[in-house]
Protein backbone atom coordinates (compact mmCIF):
# COMPACT_ATOMS: atom_id res chain seq x y z
CA UNK A 1 0.00 0.00 0.00
CA UNK A 2 1.18 3.53 -0.76
CA UNK A 3 1.37 6.17 1.95
CA UNK A 4 -0.29 9.56 2.22
CA UNK A 5 2.15 11.18 4.60
CA UNK A 6 0.99 11.99 8.10
CA UNK A 7 -2.72 11.40 7.84
CA UNK A 8 -3.78 8.30 5.97
CA UNK A 9 -2.52 5.28 4.12
CA UNK A 10 -3.57 3.83 0.77
CA UNK A 11 -3.68 4.47 -2.98
CA UNK A 12 -4.63 8.11 -3.51
CA UNK A 13 -6.97 9.50 -6.16
CA UNK A 14 -7.59 13.21 -5.54
CA UNK A 15 -10.93 14.64 -6.63
CA UNK A 16 -11.00 18.31 -7.63
CA UNK A 17 -12.00 20.76 -4.92
CA UNK A 18 -15.55 22.06 -4.86
CA UNK A 19 -16.95 25.53 -4.35
CA UNK A 20 -17.43 26.70 -0.80
CA UNK A 21 -20.24 24.88 1.09
CA UNK A 22 -23.66 26.30 0.36
CA UNK A 23 -23.24 26.34 -3.41
CA UNK A 24 -26.47 26.88 -5.34
CA UNK A 25 -25.41 24.02 -7.64
CA UNK A 26 -26.41 21.45 -5.04
CA UNK A 27 -29.88 19.91 -4.84
CA UNK A 28 -31.97 20.70 -1.78
CA UNK A 29 -33.32 17.56 -0.14
CA UNK A 30 -35.99 17.82 2.53
CA UNK A 31 -36.77 15.44 5.38
CA UNK A 32 -40.15 14.19 6.55
CA UNK A 33 -40.48 12.88 10.08
CA UNK A 34 -42.11 9.44 9.79
CA UNK A 35 -41.39 7.18 12.80
CA UNK A 36 -40.56 7.88 16.47
CA UNK A 37 -39.26 5.29 18.94
CA UNK A 38 -38.95 5.84 22.69
CA UNK A 39 -40.47 8.32 25.13
CA UNK A 40 -39.90 9.28 28.77
CA UNK A 41 -43.49 8.30 29.64
CA UNK A 42 -42.64 4.63 28.97
CA UNK A 43 -40.17 3.72 31.76
CA UNK A 44 -39.99 0.07 30.73
CA UNK A 45 -39.22 0.54 27.05
CA UNK A 46 -37.83 4.09 27.01
CA UNK A 47 -34.38 4.27 25.44
CA UNK A 48 -31.08 5.08 27.07
CA UNK A 49 -28.25 6.75 25.13
CA UNK A 50 -28.09 5.31 21.61
CA UNK A 51 -24.52 4.87 20.42
CA UNK A 52 -25.39 3.23 17.14
CA UNK A 53 -28.15 1.67 15.06
CA UNK A 54 -28.08 -0.76 12.14
CA UNK A 55 -30.81 -1.30 9.57
CA UNK A 56 -30.67 -4.92 8.40
CA UNK A 57 -33.43 -5.99 6.04
CA UNK A 58 -36.71 -4.90 7.62
CA UNK A 59 -35.32 -4.64 11.14
CA UNK A 60 -33.69 -1.90 13.18
CA UNK A 61 -31.03 -2.97 15.69
CA UNK A 62 -30.51 -0.37 18.43
CA UNK A 63 -27.47 -0.47 20.69
CA UNK A 64 -28.26 0.03 24.39
CA UNK A 65 -24.95 0.19 26.20
CA UNK A 66 -26.42 0.63 29.67
CA UNK A 67 -28.66 -2.40 29.19
CA UNK A 68 -25.73 -4.56 27.97
CA UNK A 69 -27.51 -5.42 24.76
CA UNK A 70 -29.61 -4.41 21.78
CA UNK A 71 -33.26 -3.80 21.06
CA UNK A 72 -34.80 -4.93 17.80
CA UNK A 73 -37.61 -2.96 16.12
CA UNK A 74 -39.50 -3.12 12.88
CA UNK A 75 -38.90 -0.16 10.58
CA UNK A 76 -42.34 1.12 11.58
CA UNK A 77 -41.27 1.29 15.24
CA UNK A 78 -42.76 -1.90 16.71
CA UNK A 79 -40.61 -3.56 19.38
CA UNK A 80 -39.74 -7.09 18.22
CA UNK A 81 -37.36 -8.24 20.94
CA UNK A 82 -34.18 -7.89 22.94
CA UNK A 83 -30.67 -9.24 22.42
CA UNK A 84 -28.28 -9.79 25.30
CA UNK A 85 -27.95 -9.10 28.98
CA UNK A 86 -25.05 -8.68 31.37
CA UNK A 87 -22.77 -11.72 31.51
CA UNK A 88 -19.93 -13.53 29.78
CA UNK A 89 -21.72 -16.42 28.14
CA UNK A 90 -23.08 -16.80 24.60
CA UNK A 91 -25.42 -13.92 23.79
CA UNK A 92 -24.36 -12.00 26.93
CA UNK A 93 -22.24 -8.85 27.15
CA UNK A 94 -19.90 -7.28 29.65
CA UNK A 95 -19.50 -4.12 27.55
CA UNK A 96 -21.44 -3.51 24.34
CA UNK A 97 -19.22 -1.77 21.80
CA UNK A 98 -19.27 -1.50 18.01
CA UNK A 99 -21.94 -3.03 15.79
CA UNK A 100 -22.40 -3.82 12.11
CA UNK A 101 -23.25 -6.45 9.51
CA UNK A 102 -20.96 -9.18 8.12
CA UNK A 103 -21.76 -12.25 6.01
CA UNK A 104 -25.48 -11.99 6.62
CA UNK A 105 -25.16 -11.67 10.39
CA UNK A 106 -25.20 -8.75 12.85
CA UNK A 107 -21.93 -8.51 14.78
CA UNK A 108 -21.58 -6.83 18.16
CA UNK A 109 -18.30 -6.15 19.96
CA UNK A 110 -18.22 -7.32 23.58
CA UNK A 111 -15.49 -5.08 24.95
CA UNK A 112 -12.19 -5.49 23.10
CA UNK A 113 -11.85 -9.24 23.38
CA UNK A 114 -14.87 -10.82 21.70
CA UNK A 115 -17.16 -10.41 18.70
CA UNK A 116 -20.61 -12.00 18.84
CA UNK A 117 -22.75 -12.73 15.80
CA UNK A 118 -26.56 -12.85 15.62
CA UNK A 119 -29.08 -13.99 13.04
CA UNK A 120 -31.29 -11.34 11.40
CA UNK A 121 -34.13 -12.56 13.62
CA UNK A 122 -32.03 -11.93 16.74
CA UNK A 123 -30.92 -15.46 17.55
CA UNK A 124 -27.34 -16.07 18.74
CA UNK A 125 -25.12 -17.53 16.00
CA UNK A 126 -21.48 -17.61 17.14
CA UNK A 127 -18.65 -15.68 18.76
CA UNK A 128 -14.97 -15.02 18.05
CA UNK A 129 -12.25 -14.27 20.58
CA UNK A 130 -9.81 -11.46 19.78
CA UNK A 131 -6.25 -11.70 21.05
CA UNK A 132 -5.42 -8.01 20.71
CA UNK A 133 -2.07 -6.48 19.87
CA UNK A 134 0.70 -4.87 22.01
CA UNK A 135 1.15 -1.94 19.58
CA UNK A 136 -2.04 -0.38 20.91
CA UNK A 137 -0.72 2.19 23.43
CA UNK A 138 -3.34 1.67 26.13
CA UNK A 139 -3.92 -2.04 25.60
CA UNK A 140 -7.71 -2.01 25.26
CA UNK A 141 -9.34 -1.02 21.99
CA UNK A 142 -12.71 -0.45 20.36
CA UNK A 143 -13.72 -2.51 17.34
CA UNK A 144 -15.11 0.03 14.90
CA UNK A 145 -15.75 -2.09 11.81
CA UNK A 146 -15.55 -5.60 10.37
CA UNK A 147 -14.57 -5.31 6.72
CA UNK A 148 -15.90 -7.65 4.06
CA UNK A 149 -12.78 -9.86 4.24
CA UNK A 150 -13.28 -10.36 7.99
CA UNK A 151 -10.48 -8.04 9.09
CA UNK A 152 -11.27 -5.50 11.81
CA UNK A 153 -10.66 -1.78 12.19
CA UNK A 154 -9.87 -0.80 15.77
CA UNK A 155 -9.01 2.39 17.63
CA UNK A 156 -7.84 2.98 21.16
CA UNK A 157 -10.58 2.46 23.70
CA UNK A 158 -12.14 5.84 24.39
CA UNK A 159 -13.03 4.83 27.94
CA UNK A 160 -9.38 4.15 28.82
CA UNK A 161 -7.60 6.74 26.68
CA UNK A 162 -9.47 9.96 27.47
CA UNK A 163 -7.20 10.89 30.39
CA UNK A 164 -4.11 10.09 28.31
CA UNK A 165 -5.42 12.20 25.43
CA UNK A 166 -6.12 15.08 27.79
CA UNK A 167 -2.44 15.04 28.75
CA UNK A 168 -1.32 14.61 25.13
CA UNK A 169 -3.95 16.57 23.18
CA UNK A 170 -2.04 16.69 19.87
CA UNK A 171 -0.94 13.04 19.74
CA UNK A 172 -2.36 11.23 16.67
CA UNK A 173 -4.75 8.32 17.20
CA UNK A 174 -4.18 5.37 14.91
CA UNK A 175 -6.82 3.36 13.06
CA UNK A 176 -5.36 -0.15 12.98
CA UNK A 177 -6.46 -3.13 10.92
CA UNK A 178 -6.30 -6.56 12.58
CA UNK A 179 -7.12 -9.93 11.10
CA UNK A 180 -10.01 -11.99 12.47
CA UNK A 181 -7.86 -13.28 15.35
CA UNK A 182 -6.41 -9.92 16.29
CA UNK A 183 -3.04 -10.11 14.56
CA UNK A 184 -1.76 -6.75 13.29
CA UNK A 185 -2.07 -6.28 9.53
CA UNK A 186 -1.39 -2.56 9.05
CA UNK A 187 -2.18 0.99 10.13
CA UNK A 188 -4.68 2.52 7.73
CA UNK A 189 -5.17 6.05 9.02
CA UNK A 190 -4.10 8.53 11.66
CA UNK A 191 -6.61 10.82 13.35
CA UNK A 192 -4.81 14.11 13.85
CA UNK A 193 -5.52 17.49 15.41
CA UNK A 194 -6.23 18.62 18.95
CA UNK A 195 -8.44 16.24 20.90
CA UNK A 196 -11.75 17.24 22.49
CA UNK A 197 -10.50 16.20 25.95
CA UNK A 198 -9.02 18.73 28.33
CA UNK A 199 -7.42 17.81 31.61
CA UNK A 200 -6.82 19.29 35.02
CA UNK A 201 -4.21 17.71 37.25
CA UNK A 202 -2.34 14.48 36.70
CA UNK A 203 -4.34 11.51 35.38
CA UNK A 204 -2.24 9.22 37.63
CA UNK A 205 -3.50 11.15 40.65
CA UNK A 206 -7.12 11.03 39.59
CA UNK A 207 -7.16 14.40 37.82
CA UNK A 208 -10.23 15.68 36.03
CA UNK A 209 -10.96 15.21 32.36
CA UNK A 210 -13.60 17.05 30.40
CA UNK A 211 -14.88 16.87 26.83
CA UNK A 212 -15.75 19.91 24.73
CA UNK A 213 -17.72 18.58 21.77
CA UNK A 214 -18.06 19.21 18.87
CA UNK A 215 -15.58 22.10 18.68
CA UNK A 216 -12.53 19.84 18.49
CA UNK A 217 -10.18 19.80 15.47
CA UNK A 218 -9.49 16.07 15.83
CA UNK A 219 -10.07 14.12 12.61
CA UNK A 220 -13.45 12.42 12.28
CA UNK A 221 -13.70 8.68 11.65
CA UNK A 222 -16.90 7.10 10.30
CA UNK A 223 -17.02 3.38 9.37
CA UNK A 224 -19.71 1.91 7.14
CA UNK A 225 -21.85 -0.61 9.02
CA UNK A 226 -21.71 -3.19 6.21
CA UNK A 227 -17.90 -3.31 6.10
CA UNK A 228 -17.69 -1.73 2.66
CA UNK A 229 -15.29 0.98 3.82
CA UNK A 230 -14.93 4.02 6.03
CA UNK A 231 -14.52 7.80 5.93
CA UNK A 232 -11.88 10.02 7.53
CA UNK A 233 -12.32 13.80 7.66
CA UNK A 234 -9.26 15.91 8.48
CA UNK A 235 -10.26 19.37 9.74
CA UNK A 236 -7.15 21.27 10.79
CA UNK A 237 -7.58 24.66 12.43
CA UNK A 238 -7.86 27.73 10.22
CA UNK A 239 -5.38 30.50 11.00
CA UNK A 240 -7.30 33.33 9.38
CA UNK A 241 -10.64 34.22 7.81
CA UNK A 242 -9.23 33.50 4.34
CA UNK A 243 -10.62 30.55 2.37
CA UNK A 244 -9.40 27.29 3.89
CA UNK A 245 -9.86 23.59 3.08
CA UNK A 246 -10.73 20.37 4.85
CA UNK A 247 -9.97 16.91 3.47
CA UNK A 248 -12.40 14.01 3.11
CA UNK A 249 -11.02 10.52 2.38
CA UNK A 250 -13.15 7.50 1.52
CA UNK A 251 -11.55 4.08 1.97
CA UNK A 252 -12.86 0.90 0.37
CA UNK A 253 -13.44 -2.58 1.83
CA UNK A 254 -9.71 -3.38 1.54
CA UNK A 255 -8.81 -0.23 3.49
CA UNK A 256 -7.31 1.32 0.33
CA UNK A 257 -8.12 4.93 -0.55
CA UNK A 258 -11.06 5.03 -2.99
CA UNK A 259 -10.98 8.80 -3.31
CA UNK A 260 -9.80 11.89 -1.46
CA UNK A 261 -11.10 15.40 -1.76
CA UNK A 262 -10.12 18.85 -0.53
CA UNK A 263 -13.22 20.99 0.01
CA UNK A 264 -12.92 24.76 0.28
CA UNK A 265 -14.82 26.73 2.90
CA UNK A 266 -14.82 30.17 4.47
CA UNK A 267 -13.86 29.94 8.18
CA UNK A 268 -16.46 31.18 10.67
CA UNK A 269 -15.05 33.14 13.57
CA UNK A 270 -16.05 32.23 17.13
CA UNK A 271 -17.97 35.15 18.62
CA UNK A 272 -17.47 36.32 22.18
CA UNK A 273 -21.23 35.98 22.74
CA UNK A 274 -21.18 32.33 21.65
CA UNK A 275 -18.15 31.60 23.83
CA UNK A 276 -19.75 33.20 26.88
CA UNK A 277 -22.99 31.31 26.32
CA UNK A 278 -21.22 27.94 26.01
CA UNK A 279 -19.13 28.58 29.10
CA UNK A 280 -22.28 29.42 31.05
CA UNK A 281 -24.01 26.24 29.82
CA UNK A 282 -21.14 23.83 30.40
CA UNK A 283 -19.45 25.53 33.33
CA UNK A 284 -22.53 25.71 35.53
CA UNK A 285 -21.89 23.73 38.71
CA UNK A 286 -18.26 22.91 37.92
CA UNK A 287 -15.58 23.36 40.54
CA UNK A 288 -13.59 26.56 39.99
CA UNK A 289 -10.33 24.96 38.70
CA UNK A 290 -12.17 22.92 36.07
CA UNK A 291 -14.30 25.91 35.07
CA UNK A 292 -11.08 27.87 34.48
CA UNK A 293 -9.65 25.01 32.38
CA UNK A 294 -12.83 25.00 30.31
CA UNK A 295 -12.57 28.76 29.86
CA UNK A 296 -8.98 28.43 28.62
CA UNK A 297 -10.00 25.72 26.16
CA UNK A 298 -12.72 27.87 24.62
CA UNK A 299 -10.48 30.93 24.44
CA UNK A 300 -8.06 28.93 22.26
CA UNK A 301 -10.84 28.43 19.73
CA UNK A 302 -10.62 31.27 17.20
CA UNK A 303 -12.51 29.69 14.28
CA UNK A 304 -15.08 26.90 14.27
CA UNK A 305 -14.17 23.52 12.76
CA UNK A 306 -15.81 23.33 9.31
CA UNK A 307 -17.38 19.90 9.88
CA UNK A 308 -19.14 18.88 13.08
CA UNK A 309 -19.91 15.23 12.28
CA UNK A 310 -19.57 12.63 9.53
CA UNK A 311 -21.40 9.44 8.61
CA UNK A 312 -20.65 6.78 6.00
CA UNK A 313 -23.96 6.09 4.27
CA UNK A 314 -25.19 2.56 3.64
CA UNK A 315 -25.37 3.26 -0.11
CA UNK A 316 -21.81 4.53 -0.52
CA UNK A 317 -22.67 8.16 0.15
CA UNK A 318 -20.82 10.33 2.66
CA UNK A 319 -22.74 12.68 4.96
CA UNK A 320 -20.99 15.75 6.40
CA UNK A 321 -22.51 18.12 8.93
CA UNK A 322 -20.96 21.40 7.75
CA UNK A 323 -21.18 24.58 9.79
CA UNK A 324 -22.98 27.39 7.98
CA UNK A 325 -23.04 29.96 10.80
CA UNK A 326 -22.27 30.52 14.47
CA UNK A 327 -25.35 28.51 15.50
CA UNK A 328 -26.30 26.70 12.30
CA UNK A 329 -25.22 23.61 10.36
CA UNK A 330 -26.47 21.59 7.39
CA UNK A 331 -25.84 18.08 6.15
CA UNK A 332 -24.03 17.94 2.84
CA UNK A 333 -24.16 14.68 0.86
CA UNK A 334 -21.30 13.36 -1.27
CA UNK A 335 -22.01 10.63 -3.82
CA UNK A 336 -20.00 7.37 -4.01
CA UNK A 337 -17.40 9.14 -6.17
CA UNK A 338 -16.92 11.96 -3.67
CA UNK A 339 -18.83 14.71 -5.49
CA UNK A 340 -21.18 16.97 -3.53
CA UNK A 341 -24.74 16.36 -4.71
CA UNK A 342 -27.13 17.77 -2.11
CA UNK A 343 -27.81 19.77 1.04
CA UNK A 344 -30.50 18.68 3.50
CA UNK A 345 -33.07 21.21 4.63
CA UNK A 346 -34.12 21.31 7.39
CA UNK A 347 -31.32 19.55 9.25
CA UNK A 348 -32.50 17.85 12.47
CA UNK A 349 -30.68 18.92 15.63
CA UNK A 350 -30.09 15.34 16.77
CA UNK A 351 -27.22 12.97 16.03
CA UNK A 352 -27.30 11.02 12.78
CA UNK A 353 -26.98 7.30 13.57
CA UNK A 354 -27.86 5.74 10.19
CA UNK A 355 -27.95 7.07 6.64
CA UNK A 356 -29.73 4.94 4.05
CA UNK A 357 -30.82 5.52 0.48
CA UNK A 358 -34.32 6.69 1.34
CA UNK A 359 -34.34 7.34 5.08
CA UNK A 360 -32.22 8.54 8.00
CA UNK A 361 -32.30 7.61 11.70
CA UNK A 362 -31.44 10.30 14.23
CA UNK A 363 -31.06 10.15 17.98
CA UNK A 364 -32.74 13.20 19.50
CA UNK A 365 -33.33 14.39 23.08
CA UNK A 366 -36.63 15.42 24.59
CA UNK A 367 -37.18 18.27 27.06
CA UNK A 368 -35.85 16.04 29.87
CA UNK A 369 -32.72 15.10 27.86
CA UNK A 370 -34.03 11.55 27.43
CA UNK A 371 -33.02 10.05 24.06
CA UNK A 372 -35.38 8.74 21.42
CA UNK A 373 -35.03 7.71 17.77
CA UNK A 374 -36.64 9.40 14.78
CA UNK A 375 -36.80 8.17 11.22
CA UNK A 376 -36.83 10.83 8.51
CA UNK A 377 -37.81 10.00 4.94
CA UNK A 378 -35.62 11.72 2.33
CA UNK A 379 -37.60 13.79 -0.21
CA UNK A 380 -35.69 14.70 -3.36
CA UNK A 381 -36.80 17.32 -5.93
Amino acid sequence: MGVMTGVAFGCLCLVAASPCPGSAQLERWTLERTVTIGHHSDPELGLTWVRNVVVFGERLFVMQHRDHGLRVYSLTGDLLGFIGRWGRGPGEFSDVGGMGVHNGLVWVADGSRRLQYFEPGGGYASSTRISGHPTLPVGAFDVQSVLTDGSMLVTESRSTSVAYLASNPDRPELVIRLDARGTLLDTVAALVGRTDAIGLGSPSSGGYTFGVLPESYRSLFAPSADGSGFVVVHREAAGSAETHTFRVIRFDARADTAWARDIRYTPIRVSSEWRSRKLAEQGDGLEAPLARALDRAYRRLEFFPPVRAARAGADGTTWLLVRTGVDSSEWEVLDPSGHSVARVDPSPRGRLRWAGTDALWFMELDELDIPYLVQYAIRRP
